[in-house]
């Protein structure tokens, strides 16, 4: 079904391809996640999605667009992830892998344990729609999800320990080859596997598996910050002193998603410390967090659209003849900033009754975030079309 064209090398980014579609079928799990009622319950579930249905509410109109979304996206990521790791395992791909690994590129090989965790929180989505009565026997897969998450937590350190070991015995940096942010693509993993590690720490009522899943979730937020903190002093001034690389352009943004990230991670660990321990932040100190956050975001987000619009980049890739992997990286922006904003829309402006739940108000600003969702959706699907499945025909006669 997929296939890259042959001008085109292997490279690990397009794991970021199958990562974008998972993160969209996440997103429409927001809707039902926000907009369903699911009382006593983290999340809604089979059960809460069939109650919504026959209440015969407007709620019915949502349901046949989110929970589709989430499955038909849950799909493309589950076809792609295919599809990476077949090229992955091929021949040439282990060639081209060959020489990415005595190369500064090396740390890109950590897109496979990020989308690798991202797919195991996708099935954790899709079984708790569409599997009725999983959540009664949640508490026996709340290990699995750990030790899941703990191999690929393995693979990542693996992969990362070999690269930073390679630089720091060897040397061979140079700034003129990193005037980018793309390292922070291990910053992206390790923060997807602290929010991951997470999910147990908020839901379990297991206080072992809780605070275990808290105390790995705490060893990689403090992980991901370190090596974001170095990352961007070092990217920053390398920017500042040679330019930025055009093909490294999507780096810019790389940002975006791991604050959405960190900032899940820090409310479900605020979840899981208001049940069993006397903490958990309160509506004041979510709304300074979530706040701070989402507007660091927009602030990382008009930098590098303005960054974009002098180089050209969205222009050339997207409606262009540009033809890049690489260009995979626009997409998880977007969809973290569509995440985090529900969250910052409902627990902030809703929650606090600023604003009524289903009001005029409340539906522009969901419309506000859709058209970002929708935007990073048009992407994906053109950037796939663009680099997987579109096929140049050649006729005889008239092609040389």
């Amino acid at each position: 079904m997929f296939q890259r064209t042959s001008d085109i090398p292997y490279h690990p980014s397009y794991w970021l391809g199958a990562l974008g579609a998972g993160g969209l079928s996440i997103s429409f799990y927001m809707y039902l996640m926000w907009m369903v009622p699911h009382q006593d319950y983290p999340m809604p579930t089979w059960g809460h999605l069939l109650a919504a249905w026959q209440a015969d509410t407007p709620l019915r109109a949502l349901l046949l667009i989110a929970a589709p979304g989430v499955a038909l996206l849950a799909l493309l990521h589950l076809l792609l992830l295919a599809w990476n790791i077949r090229e992955y395992r091929s021949a040439a791909a282990q060639q081209a892998l060959s020489t990415l690994r005595g190369s500064p590129g090396e740390v890109q090989l950590m897109a496979i344990p990020l989308t690798l965790a991202m797919t195991v929180n996708v099935c954790f989505a899709l079984g708790a729609l569409f599997v009725p009565g999983l959540w009664s026997v949640i508490e026996y897969l709340f290990p699995l999800a750990l030790l899941a998450f703990l191999l690929i937590a393995w693979s990542a350190l693996r992969i990362y320990g070999r690269y930073l070991g390679r630089m720091l015995v060897h040397g061979g940096y140079r700034s003129e080859e990193h005037n980018h942010l793309s390292p922070l693509m291990a910053v992206f993993a390790f923060a997807m596997l602290s929010v991951g590690f997470a999910a147990p720490a908020a839901m379990s009522h297991v206080k072992l598996v809780s605070v275990l899943a808290a105390t790995l979730s705490i060893l990689f937020l403090v992980l991901s910050l370190v090596v974001a903190l170095v990352v961007l002093v070092t990217g920053i001034a390398a920017m500042m002193s040679h330019g930025l690389q055009p093909q490294a352009t999507p780096s810019l943004w790389m940002l975006i998603p791991i604050l959405t990230l960190l900032g899940i991670e820090w409310l479900r660990l605020q979840h899981g410390l208001s049940h069993h321990f006397t903490g958990g932040a309160s509506n004041g100190t979510v709304f300074v967090t979530l706040t701070a956050i989402f507007m660091l975001q927009l602030g990382v987000l008009l930098l590098g659209y303005r960054v974009m619009q002098l180089n050209g980049y969205l222009r050339s890739h997207l409606s262009g003849r540009e033809r890049s992997p690489v260009s995979f990286g626009l997409i998880c922006p977007g969809v973290a900033l569509f995440v985090l904003g529900m969250f910052w829309w409902h627990l902030v402006w809703v929650g606090s009754g600023l604003i009524r739940l289903y009001g005029v108000a409340y539906w522009a600003g969901i419309a506000v975030l859709a058209t970002v969702q929708l935007a990073t959706l048009t992407a994906l699907l053109r950037l796939t079309w663009n680099l997987l499945l579109r096929r140049t025909v050649y006729i005889a006669g008239v092609d040389g």
